[in-house]
């Protein structure tokens, strides 16, 4: 019995992902990440033979590539992310919070935190792969789930050693209230929970709000489901937002960021609270918008704290750069566990790694 892993994208970089688990003679595709930006192209789906496809959520970088991959190969996400498939693109429920078998190996999903309608995945192979997808354990909104053990752990490192609390990006971002503000936000992710944040902070200092409907339409959509695949406490909180109508001509804009340009939005200052492509790098350094984090992803100290509940005894962080001072800096926080290798073999619990970086598994 042997699992070997391979990460055709997400590692050393912030970039699509695909990561390729073989275990009991069968491949599984463990998301399928699409471009980032819009002249770049994905080579990952080259050649590629699965035998299923796994998709954790529905954000670009992680389902935009299905277009890449033979209708005839088995998908697998929750309803809800299926929503974002290609038109008409055969797929099989994956559960938001349970198990199911899938090519003969025994999936477990749970809910991670950062996405409607998104699961992390364990694979019941060789003491355990776990993988996070995009995950974050300071959601007001989506809950984690703590998931079973596993020798081997694929998680989020998106924030590298960032490791501010999600207090304080909060607090950051409060200060800016004061001007006519539009929030370009992923409708899935960080809208819906932001969403209410901002219908709180509205009422607080009497300004006026707009929200888009496509947000309005995800809020309730997560109302709908089970009460356990959201935070407790917040079932009034959604309700009124959905019964709130959006002014006119709002102080505070909430909207997809599917058409964040400047130019439509003369009378408001645009606040990025996620990822930058290069060019909104060229407008915050120019000063044309600003930016503020709000976590979605885990924070490095949840990261070893999560691989220390895994029991995990190899750790490779993902999308993020493991170059230089942060790759120093994944050393002093995971020591001996850290992984920066593209190909992973397990033979009965025994890992070898072929180095890309400074450090590897021992031997």
């Amino acid at each position: 019995m042997s699992v070997n892993i391979e990460i055709l994208s997400g590692l050393g970089a912030k970039g699509p992902a695909a990561i390729v688990v073989e275990a009991q003679g069968k491949r599984l595709l463990l998301d399928a990440g699409g471009a980032l930006h819009s002249d770049d192209t994905i080579t990952w789906a080259n050649n590629l033979d699965v035998d299923a496809v796994l998709i954790s959520h529905d954000h670009i970088d992680h389902i935009g590539g299905v277009v890449e991959l033979a209708e005839n190969v088995p998908l697998y996400c929750t309803p809800l992310v299926a929503k974002a498939l290609p038109h008409n693109r055969p797929w099989h429920p994956l559960p938001e919070r349970g198990t199911l078998e899938v090519e003969g190996i025994i999936v477990t999903t749970g809910q991670a935190g950062h996405s409607l309608g998104g699961v992390w995945l364990h694979l019941a192979v060789e003491g355990g792969v776990y993988y996070s997808g995009d995950a974050c354990f300071e959601s007001r909104l989506f809950p984690f789930d703590t998931p079973p053990k596993a020798a081997i752990a694929l998680l989020d490192a998106s924030y590298g050693s960032y490791d501010q609390p999600q207090a304080h990006c909060v607090q950051a971002i409060s200060e800016h209230l004061y001007q006519p503000l539009a929030f370009p936000v992923p409708e899935t992710g960080r809208a819906l929970e932001m969403a209410l944040w901002l219908a709180k902070e509205a009422d607080r200092r009497q300004l006026t709000l707009a929200i888009d409907p496509v947000i309005r339409d995800n809020l309730a959509a997560l109302l709908a489901l089970p009460a356990t695949l959201r935070r407790p406490g917040l079932d009034h909180s959604i309700r009124s937002l959905l019964a709130r109508q959006n002014a006119y001509s709002p102080t505070l804009m909430l909207m997809c960021d599917r058409s964040d340009t400047p130019e439509q939005w003369p009378n408001h200052h645009l606040l990025h609270t996620g990822y930058l492509t290069p060019d909104r790098r060229a407008e915050l350094a120019a000063g044309q918008i600003s930016w503020q984090r709000w976590n979605v992803h885990l924070r490095a100290s949840h990261l070893v704290a999560l691989a220390d509940q895994l029991g995990a005894t190899q750790v490779v962080p993902l999308f993020t750069q493991l170059a230089n001072n942060e790759l120093n800096a994944w050393h002093g926080l995971l020591g001996e566990r850290l992984c920066t290798a593209q190909l992973l073999s397990a033979h009965s619990r025994l890992v070898t790694l072929s180095s890309l970086g400074s450090f590897a598994c021992p031997q």
